[in-house]
């Protein structure tokens, strides 16, 4: 029988650390193009900027590298995290003297470029990041991998889009910042795009600095019988990839994760983009997504504890598109309400409420893919499974926006979301089956070599009757 082990809070902030990192790395990547938009982009520019977010869908391609070579001595996901951090470092610092002239010109194929530089850069520290999430929690709550996520790359990516974004504005820091402390007014904000990107490198360089002294990386790998497993070979991790696709149960999972980002892409993509084109102010938009982010970080909470979470990844997901639409409707009437003291209230209540599902669905799904996750090697297999949602979102993604370019330019966004709506209901009727049925299917399973059953059997029911007990008293549905 195996004690109940407690998680301890140096694991939670170290795993909210390094998301943090990359939640403001991708929160810069991704208010770029609310830049582009205010000088002149088009939908097909977006769309080929797009293309600096597929490293998240190619990382399974170096991912078995990162899991299998390592020094020993400096530990296995400090061997990576150090040189890949201090190189992102290095590049945003260098991007900060250029980005604004590159912003203005629209230089949209050097753009493109350099952000995949950074998103790769990111991608790696995420694969590292989640194997390092998985041994930590391994022994105490796989759900923690994807609730220090989904905070860390929220709560990362807030300041490193909305801080950015109403900090940077020349109107809100004359308004709010320097008007009440008589201080004269400025054509520029409390600081600029550049300065902002500044201080990303240098939260990447002290975080990592943190990392080599103060953070010692435990050599074995734990598993849920607290038993010492041998790294696979770099080789044997690579085929390790192709076995997990002869699995029935990985060929079932890799067509959910690649085709039910159809019905979501429309929202996820297109809203800021389609408020900014509609009028709403760049500073506005930043301080709208202050409660939604709010409620994005808690979201996840509720669900910490579940042994069900395809069950709420497939409520969640009806959800979220069902409230995008409304979303649709009320942008589109923008230009005629912005302008009414009962606009921003109502934009703000049908954001949050789609942020809410969209959160509680990314956390839902994560939590899966962390539950059966193989401890020996946990980054390649974690990343497998994201990758596949990854690159799910990227391709809808591309295809949205470019099929966008060509709708007509007042009724774009509304007719995208409608037609990803309409997908989104029918994929969910008919894939609804396959859910229930993957979530049935025991841990030891999805795993490749095989364990000793009896042990496994008693640990699963063990650790599955201590979640029993914790959802019992978190339950909300």
């Amino acid at each position: 029988m195996v004690a109940h082990v407690r998680t301890s809070l140096s694991s939670i902030f170290l795993a909210l650390a390094l998301y943090f990192l990359q939640g403001m790395s991708l929160g810069v990547a991704s208010s770029i193009p609310l830049f582009l938009i205010a000088h002149g982009a088009t939908w097909k520019d977006i769309g080929t900027l797009n293309f600096a977010s597929y490293p998240f869908s190619l990382k399974l391609l170096w991912a078995p590298i990162i899991d299998v070579l390592y020094v020993k001595r400096f530990g296995r996901r400090k061997s990576w995290l150090v040189p890949v951090q201090f190189s992102a470092a290095a590049i945003l610092f260098l991007f900060s003297f250029y980005v604004e002239s590159f912003v203005e010109n629209v230089r949209i194929v050097l753009l493109t470029i350099i952000l995949f530089a950074i998103v790769f850069l990111t991608a790696t520290q995420d694969v590292c990041a989640d194997g390092l999430a998985i041994s930590l929690f391994t022994l105490t709550n796989p759900q923690w991998a994807s609730t220090s996520q989904t905070v860390g790359q929220t709560m990362g990516n807030f300041i490193g889009s909305s801080f950015l974004l109403t900090f940077e504005s020349a109107n809100f820091t004359n308004r709010f910042i320097r008007e009440p402390l008589s201080i004269a007014p400025k054509e520029t904000g409390l600081f600029s795009l550049e300065q902002f990107i500044r201080f990303v490198a240098l939260a990447f360089l002290i975080v990592t600095t943190c990392l080599i002294f103060f953070f010692r990386e435990k050599e074995d790998l734990p598993t849920s019988d607290d038993e010492e497993t041998e790294s696979l070979s770099l080789i044997d991790t690579y085929l390790s990839i192709f076995k997990l696709f002869k699995k029935k149960c990985i060929q079932q999972l890799t067509l959910v994760s690649l085709l039910a980002p159809m019905g979501l892409v429309a929202i996820s993509s297109m809203t800021w983009l389609a408020l900014i084109s509609q009028g709403v102010p760049r500073e506005n938009l930043a301080l709208i997504s202050i409660p939604v982010t709010i409620v994005t970080i808690v979201a996840p909470l509720t669900i910490r504890h579940t042994e069900l979470p395809l069950r709420w990844f497939a409520g969640s997901y009806i959800a979220y598109i069902i409230t995008g639409m409304p979303i649709a409707v009320y942008v589109y009437y923008t230009p005629s309400m912005i302008s009414a003291g009962y606009y921003y209230p109502i934009l703000i209540l049908l954001l949050s409420c789609n942020k809410f599902f969209q959160a509680l669905r990314f956390a839902a799904q994560i939590g899966f893919f962390a539950s059966i996750s193989e401890p020996r090697i946990g980054g390649t297999y974690m990343t497998l499974l994201v990758t596949l949602q990854n690159l799910g979102f990227a391709i809808h993604s591309s295809i949205i926006l470019y099929v966008s370019h060509w709708l007509p330019k007042n009724y774009d966004f509304v007719i995208a979301t409608g037609i990803c709506t309409i997908i989104g209901i029918i994929w969910l009727g008919f894939s609804i089956r396959t859910l229930n049925q993957l979530q049935e299917i025991p841990t030891h399973e999805w795993y490749l070599l095989p364990i000793k059953h009896s042990d496994d059997v008693m640990t699963s029911n063990n650790h599955r009757t201590s979640l029993i007990e914790d959802e019992s008293t978190s339950r909300i549905i």
